[in-house]
């Protein structure tokens, strides 16, 4: 009874929830990611055949949500893991919409990018405030999301400097901080992210390491594990040598925009991290 009655404190009225969930969470999921700072997230059902081109407009828009930067999923309903959340929630959603063969897409936006996106409601701000206002009054709801350090780089970009920019945003850091750039080389994944994208020697990951032997990306500061485990990645190696290739490459192949990373990483850095210089 008493874990019953904590889940119950930690939710959202039945009202609420329904109100929400009839504009796909947009509303409330605007709300916590202005609350919060963690990332926001749509989930579409696609027709495309896997790796082929996807036009925007050929989706169709099933949930709106908030998600960190591991597994964590914040929706109306509660927090959940990936996996909790997609069989609870996703499919069935899916299973309504879905027309012929088809299956989930997942992208992750920044908030400005959402008036461009074919949901089906937009965000109002009347109901985004409303919103914020109940997320505000369930300090049980928010004390089950771990929170961002007040000063860090917006989700948005950290994100984006997780998948495919990693290693520019490596170098920035070694630029302003003078900490040195390692790649991350996998040797072992954890099941559920056997897919993940790796090269043949099995980078999938840069950052730059303290002398205290923490690490750094683009989320923040942290034990070399903990990022690596973002991934999913149970064991690994460190390597100078290869981050330097993967440097060398996209500087042959990708001149330009590996410059215009590089430079938009400096900016944020300097902008957002408070420590500029290793000590």
């Amino acid at each position: 009874m008493g874990q019953a009655k904590t889940k119950r404190n930690e939710g959202f009225s039945p009202q609420l929830i329904d109100e929400w969930e009839a504009d796909d969470c947009v509303n409330f999921a605007v709300a916590l990611t202005r609350t919060t700072g963690w990332l926001l997230h749509v989930d579409w059902w696609s027709t495309s055949s896997p790796g082929a081109e996807i036009s925007v407009d050929q989706l169709k828009p099933l949930r709106v949500y908030v998600a960190d930067n591991r597994d964590g999923i914040f929706d109306v309903r509660g927090v959940r893991t990936i996996d909790e959340f997609n069989q609870r929630t996703i499919i069935k959603i899916a299973n309504k919409i879905g027309v012929g063969m088809g299956g989930v897409l997942t992208r992750y936006y920044d908030e400005t990018r959402l008036p461009s996106l074919p949901l089906r409601c937009q965000p109002n701000e009347t109901k985004v405030a409303e919103a914020m206002e109940a997320i505000k009054v369930n300090p049980a709801y928010l004390a089950t999301i771990p929170k961002r350090p007040t000063r860090c780089i917006p989700a948005y970009d950290a994100a984006r400097y997780t998948f495919g920019r990693c290693s520019a945003f490596a170098e920035a850091m070694y630029e302003l901080t003078g900490l040195q750039p390692v790649a991350l080389l996998a040797t072992k994944f954890s099941p559920q992210f056997a897919a993940t994208r790796r090269a043949k020697n099995g980078y999938f990951h840069s950052l730059v390491m303290h002398p205290d032997g923490m690490a750094e990306d683009a989320w923040g500061k942290a034990s070399i594990e903990e990022i690596a485990g973002r991934f999913g990645a149970i064991e690994f190696r460190t390597s100078s040598d290869a981050h330097r290739q993967v440097i060398e490459n996209m500087r042959r192949s990708s001149a330009e925009i590996y410059n215009e990373e590089y430079k938009k990483a400096l900016e944020i850095i300097r902008e957002y991290r408070t420590e500029q210089r290793a000590v």
